[in-house]
């Protein structure tokens, strides 16, 4: 099966994409269909089921709302969905091992929805997770928080690695260079890159009516280095194999602010006080 989106054109790679409202509204309904099928497929997350399963489930909800899987044949990626475990950073792709007790992984949705997509991922936890895992989950989505509240109009697109990065070494973590955010409309990835790191990338300021994902992947070691899986060709982690998490959310620029178009921004797993506490009632995720 062939991806059914398309790349930008040659004018789009140019210039920043602004939406006329009727883009905006496809926008939206895209998105909207990316969120559903995350919290779908996130339901599915316990110990024994494997990443196939969660990829099925997105596939056949995806398909059953009139919409493709944006990834499947993406550039050759085999899948409808990536789900990345424990030390994947990103770009898993779905297989056959069940996962066990303790596992927590991210699983990554882009929808193609009537000419546009959404995209979205957050962290999922099969059963109760470590101390540590939790604790970098919620530093990663915090810091994820932090670069989506930045943005606005008139608002240098590098502010938002400059907040993400501020949040991420508050909390004792990496922010890895190796996922970032990216312009998103009847195209799956176009411009500006949305770095999620402190850069000198000029793309100028973010203007109404511009969607984008910020999509910050953190590691809780001081690690940079990535390895792709020399036989998948996708699946990345780190060289020292440092647990990785990763949440995505697309956004729109509006007239006084921006509009989380996979929103809310909810906390499934109310992770405080009590990391393993929280995480007791399984199939649980956060965003």
């Amino acid at each position: 099966m062939f991806y059914s989106g398309r790349d930008p054109t040659p004018e789009e790679r140019v210039q920043l994409d602004i939406k006329t409202p009727e883009q905006v509204e496809g926008m939206r309904a895209a998105c909207r269909l990316a969120r559903a099928t995350l919290e779908t497929a996130g339901k599915s997350v316990a110990p024994g089921v494997t990443t196939d399963e969660i990829d099925r489930i997105a596939h056949e909800f995806i398909v059953d709302h009139g919409a493709y899987p944006s990834p499947l044949g993406y550039c050759g990626f085999p899948k409808a969905v990536c789900t990345s475990v424990n030390e994947i950073i990103g770009h898993g792709i779905p297989d056959s091992r069940p996962l066990s007790e303790g596992d927590f992984l991210n699983i990554d949705v882009t929808v193609y929805l009537n000419g546009y997509h959404g995209d979205t991922s957050c962290m999922f936890f099969a059963g109760p997770p470590s101390k540590r895992a939790a604790k970098l989950c919620k530093a990663t989505r915090k810091a994820m928080l932090a670069g989506i509240e930045v943005c606005g109009p008139g608002v240098d697109f590098r502010e938002v690695g400059r907040a993400i990065t501020a949040s991420a070494e508050e909390d004792g973590c990496t922010v890895h260079p190796s996922l970032v955010g990216h312009g998103i409309g009847s195209y799956f990835h176009g411009r500006p890159e949305i770095l999620p790191y402190v850069n000198d990338d000029d793309w100028g300021v973010m203007q109404p009516n511009m969607t984008f994902t910020v999509e910050p992947a953190l590691v809780d070691a001081p690690d940079r280095t990535c390895e792709v899986d020399a036989e998948d060709l996708w699946t990345m982690c780190t060289m020292t194999k440092a647990l990785g998490a990763q949440f995505e959310h697309t956004i729109l620029i509006t007239d006084h602010g921006m509009e989380i178009l996979t929103g809310p921004c909810i906390d499934y797993t109310g992770m405080a006080p009590s990391p393993v506490k929280a995480a007791k009632k399984r199939r649980k995720g956060f965003q």
